[in-house]
């Protein structure tokens, strides 16, 4: 199909003094299965606030051995081992907050990966505090891997939340590629808002457990279906299907799978929603139980439209 993701070529690691060496590491992991030698490193930070803030950034390409920084657009070769008044040298001030000189980064090399550190748990709620990682995953087209906690090894058990969209599919596809040989959980979350009125209306209990299970055997027909034809070059892997919210249906698997990578979907916004991603989207990212991989965005190639199982 079109939105076949064949493979990762470009990675960005958009690294940060707050986490340090928590991208490199997991970067170093992934590369052998993705076959990448190259990567560009770019290294942020705030440098003003107010009305117009600006943020300091260095942006330097790893090839093996060779490095070098690029510089007002030119690139400048540095030492394996570069004195530090030669890596202050390359350091710029931008305009705009990190995530979006994170997004024009991506955007301008064409990468196919950003990797950055999870903010982990905030402190405010929702509706009072901007988030980095939101924002990063709105700006940038490619896919995005927020890296929660300190890599160790190769992803081993990964949850696949999918809602049968072409951007969930997108995101499962990415994950394949980034962990070929883990073990692979396929979550559907389905809702069921009139077995509330039903049971208002006193309907006798057998009749509403009639009704939940037909819910649920519809769910995971589709879910199988979904699977089947559309992720057959995926890690096969368990299937399940949960009536509920969606953001407690994927909690709930990912602490009972112990994962170590979450995949999920660019879901569309929805009214009530924030403008830098959805609710769903947002809370996964402020729990941090594990890694979250988000996928590439499909703007124009339908990601908000379910496809026929």
């Amino acid at each position: 199909m079109e939105d076949t993701v064949r493979r990762i070529d470009r990675i960005l690691l958009a690294i940060h003094q707050a986490h340090p060496g928590r991208v490199e590491m997991r970067a170093s992991l992934l590369a052998p299965a993705l076959g990448v030698e190259a990567f560009d490193v770019l290294a942020v930070k705030r440098a003003g606030n107010g009305l117009r803030p600006t943020t300091a950034y260095s942006h330097v390409q790893v090839d093996g051995g060779r490095l070098r920084a690029l510089v007002d657009g030119e690139a400048r070769a540095l030492g394996s081992f570069p004195p530090p008044d030669e890596l202050d040298k390359v350091w710029m001030v931008r305009r705009g907050h990190p995530a979006d000189v994170i997004a024009v980064t991506a955007d301008n090399i064409q990468a196919d990966l950003t990797l950055m550190a999870g903010s982990g748990r905030p402190r405010l709620p929702l509706w009072a505090r901007p988030s980095r990682d939101a924002d990063v995953v709105r700006l940038c087209r490619g896919a995005v891997l927020l890296v929660h906690g300190e890599p160790r090894h190769d992803y081993r058990n990964v949850v696949v939340a999918t809602d049968f969209s072409r951007a969930s599919l997108a995101a499962a596809r990415t994950a394949a590629l980034l962990a070929p040989n883990a073990r692979f959980v396929f979550v559907h979350a389905f809702q069921q808002p009139e077995t509330a009125m039903m049971r208002e209306l006193e309907l006798p209990p057998r009749v509403i457990r009639s009704y939940r299970e037909q819910g649920w055997e519809a769910a995971r027909r589709k879910l199988d279906e979904f699977v089947e034809l559309f992720l057959h070059d995926v890690p096969p892997g368990r299937r399940e299907v949960h009536a509920g919210r969606a953001y407690e249906v994927i909690r709930d698997c990912v602490r009972r799978q112990q994962a170590d990578l979450l995949v999920l979907g660019r879901g569309a916004c929805h009214p009530g929603a924030r403008l830098s991603s959805t609710n769903v989207m947002q809370k996964l990212m402020d729990e941090g139980a594990c890694d979250l991989l988000v996928g590439p965005d499909r703007q124009g190639d339908g990601s908000d439209r379910r496809l026929a199982a």
